[in-house]
């Protein structure tokens, strides 16, 4: 039964690792267009803006992406 346990954590914490890096890889994207940086510098940016704001990667991931999706919505008027 612990065994089991662990597995079916062990499954949970797999699931949100690659949510997260998807998300990630998103903002990172948006940031190398939005500052013409390449992959690498962009990764920096947020990780250390993660640093700065004390708040996990994949947060300011979700903060990126999820501000340029409002602001995509509003300029086109959906």
């Amino acid at each position: 039964a612990r065994r089991y346990g662990e597995a079916r954590n062990l499954i949970e914490q797999l699931r949100i690792a690659l949510r997260s890096r998807s998300v990630i890889d998103q903002a990172k994207g948006i940031v190398m267009a939005l500052r013409g940086l390449d992959a690498e510098t962009a990764f920096d940016v947020l990780v250390t803006r993660s640093q700065r704001e004390n708040v996990k990667l994949r947060v300011v991931a979700e903060r990126v992406v999820a501000a340029v999706s409002a602001r995509t919505t509003v300029h086109n008027g959906l």
